[in-house]
């Protein structure tokens, strides 16, 4: 179960970082310039190094919260993977990612903020992979209800 969990979380992680890349060719146009300079453990990376490891974590983060979800379930603490539980894993995600994960990096909700709108794009990505996620559970045999 929770291997599943961790699979169908990382698709669901790939398809945002999938459509993240494809995006910026049908929006507005007006992209973020991310200013400071890219290091790794204290080490100067480029700025192709710093996205590979940064699209590697997105899907790393993914898999393991689709994993605890499955956990939480074989520990008999959510019933199911039901849509509304599920929608409701996302955001605790949100504040998660929000409040702890990115604040790592110096950014979320208590770092920097890009923009006004950081907060509702942090909540709906982390909807639409609570959607995707409850998508791919549904898929596999027994996990559909």
């Amino acid at each position: 179960m929770i291997a599943i969990a961790f699979s169908a979380g990382c698709i669901a992680g790939a398809i945002l970082l999938f459509l993240s890349h494809v995006a910026p060719m049908f929006g507005a146009g007006n992209f973020l310039r991310d200013m400071d300079e890219p290091r790794l453990f204290g080490k100067f990376i480029t700025r192709r190094e710093a996205h590979v490891v940064g699209a590697f974590a997105h899907l790393l983060i993914s898999g393991l919260a689709g994993a605890a979800y499955g956990a939480l379930i074989r520990m008999n603490v959510i019933p199911d993977f039901g849509f509304l539980p599920i929608l409701g894993w996302s955001v605790v995600l949100s504040i998660a990612m929000g409040g702890i994960i990115l604040p790592l990096e110096g950014h979320g909700l208590f770092g920097v903020k890009e923009d006004v709108w950081f907060p509702v794009d942090l909540f709906l990505t982390n909807i639409l992979w609570g959607i995707l996620f409850w998508g791919m559970m549904r898929l596999w045999p027994g996990t559909a209800y």
